[in-house]
């Protein structure tokens, strides 16, 4: 067996059956050739036109094999770690909410700026990928792991819950061209999620076991790599979804404000005073930066210590080091 096909036995049920999906939907791009802006979200040919076929056509196409192959690699780690967790019924159900879900909300934000604000540049804009779904179960197995902290590309180490708001920020710096308002739709999605607000989609645990014991079911039970749903439930904070999303939005707001303030240093330096704590004791009298009032004969004070038979201006463990000389 090689590594490939051991690293995707590996990978759990549900998340092996997205990544099949996504797979036949790019071989069809590849065999037919069709029109990418055909299948992309277009808000406005979705909500104006009418193609509503565009909700699930657009998470599951893709511009190029970089592309495929990235969100695939990703849905295969993120979504075999929330697999295992919440079991393959739930993470089939998840995908599935998502890739509607997903959609709707870039649609819904798309339409709010352009009704509220003008703001017409979303509505025209043709996005496409998988990439909205990979947010959403990034947001959820961040909050479900058991780690606190998460590393964003070995750069740096953020809380677990902004874990996927880190990444929505970094990657948009990285790579400018991607699909902002996808990602954040994606992370809002798995966000609500967690915390309970899209309860009313999904059935209760007790329920899935319920599903799990049937009959109708056991034909999918002893497929490999088929995960049951865990007996402790899922781990979920109490909390409502405002809180999540506000803390969420604050700490990406103050994480761009860090980096903001980072480069501003790194290139016009912290200033005077932002120095003013800075004591360099003994040397900074010694060597009297600014104390000469220019006003007062600048030169004359440099003549007078040219004449001394010492030097004045030597700092005084310097001056010591070499009388002992």
């Amino acid at each position: 067996m090689s590594r490939a096909s051991e690293a995707l036995a590996s990978v759990p049920l549900a998340t092996r059956f997205a990544l099949a999906t996504i797979a036949i939907a790019y071989g069809y791009q590849l065999l037919l050739d069709p029109p990418l802006r055909d299948y992309t979200m277009c808000p406005r040919s979705v909500l104006y036109e009418r193609e509503f076929y565009r909700v699930v056509t657009s998470a599951l196409f893709h511009a190029n094999l970089m592309h495929v192959g990235m969100n695939g690699m990703s849905t295969a780690a993120i979504g075999g770690m929330l697999e295992k967790r919440i079991g393959s019924l739930m993470t089939a159900l998840t995908i599935a909410w998502g890739i509607l879900l997903t959609s709707a909300t870039y649609l819904l934000v798309s339409w709010l700026l352009y009704a509220a604000l003008g703001y017409e540049k979303m509505m025209l804009q043709h996005s496409v990928g998988f990439s909205g779904v990979v947010f959403q179960l990034s947001a959820l197995e961040s909050n479900l792991g058991p780690d606190r902290t998460r590393s964003v590309f070995g750069l740096f180490q953020v809380s677990s819950k902004l874990y996927p708001w880190a990444l929505l920020v970094v990657l948009q710096v990285i790579m400018p061209q991607i699909s902002f308002l996808g990602h954040l739709s994606g992370i809002l999605v798995g966000t609500l999620q967690y915390y309970g607000a899209l309860d009313v989609l999904f059935p209760s645990e007790a329920r899935l076991r319920e599903w799990e014991a049937s009959d109708r079911f056991e034909v999918l039970r002893t497929q490999p790599g088929y995960a049951s749903v865990p007996e402790e439930g899922f781990r979920r904070e109490p909390g409502d979804a405002r809180a999540a999303l506000s803390a969420g939005l604050g700490g990406v707001c103050l994480f761009v404000a860090n980096v903001c303030e980072t480069i501003k240093v790194c290139i016009f330096g912290r200033g005077a005073e932002a120095n003013a704590n800075i004591q360099l004791g003994e040397l900074s009298a010694a060597w009297g930066s600014g104390d000469v009032d220019a006003s007062t004969g600048g030169a004359g004070a440099l003549q007078s210590a040219e004449d001394d038979e010492e030097w004045v201006g030597l700092p005084a463990a310097i001056q010591r080091s070499t009388e002992e000389m």
